[in-house]
């Protein structure tokens, strides 16, 4: 697992160079979306050569249409056709701030289509155990509401509790 902080493409290099098998390739763009981070040229690189696991961008990414149809996960918060800085200094293995979220060498990353997270590897048999008991009680929750047992009474307490005004009978035609 490499942690990148770029000034420019060179230091994605160097840890593309240092990456191996099943590594996860995180990098910070310390938020600047004015230029893409990588492409399809180097993913490429990565999926095929060095066979990560996955990268995570906090920044944009290139060849979007194309790198879309790959079954690899990829994260990126957005994507632009303006190429990335070529030289310049970097960092590799520090720790990072990776969507306000931050991420040490050695922590767990999971991703699916909602998001990414970073747990600490010490933390990670007590978020497992927390994320199996939330999966357990979300799980109910789906099954009640398709069998329309759902518990919907908290909201109108809640309402009532903050004082919010519901106003009946309000029509506004254009």
């Amino acid at each position: 697992m490499f942690w990148i902080l770029p000034k420019s493409i060179l230091s994605i290099h160097a840890a593309m160079e240092m990456a191996g098998e099943g590594d996860v390739l995180v990098v910070s763009n310390e938020g600047d979306d004015k230029r893409a981070l990588i492409g399809e040229v180097m993913m490429t690189y990565l999926r095929y050569e060095k066979k990560i696991a996955g990268i995570v961008l906090d920044g944009p990414i290139r060849d979007i249409e194309e790198l879309s149809q790959w079954d690899f996960p990829i994260y990126a918060t957005g994507s632009t056709p303006g190429g990335p800085y070529k030289e310049g200094p970097g960092e590799i293995n520090v720790p990072i701030a990776c969507g306000e979220i931050s991420a040490y060498l050695g922590d767990i990353i999971l991703a699916d289509h909602d998001g990414v997270i970073a747990i600490p590897i010490k933390n990670a048999p007590t978020v497992l155990e927390a994320a199996r008991v939330y999966h357990e009680k979300d799980e109910a929750k789906v099954a009640a509401t398709k069998a329309g047992k759902a518990d919907r009474g908290w909201v109108k307490k809640l309402l009532e509790k903050k004082e919010v005004e519901v106003i009946d009978d309000l029509c506004v035609s254009g």
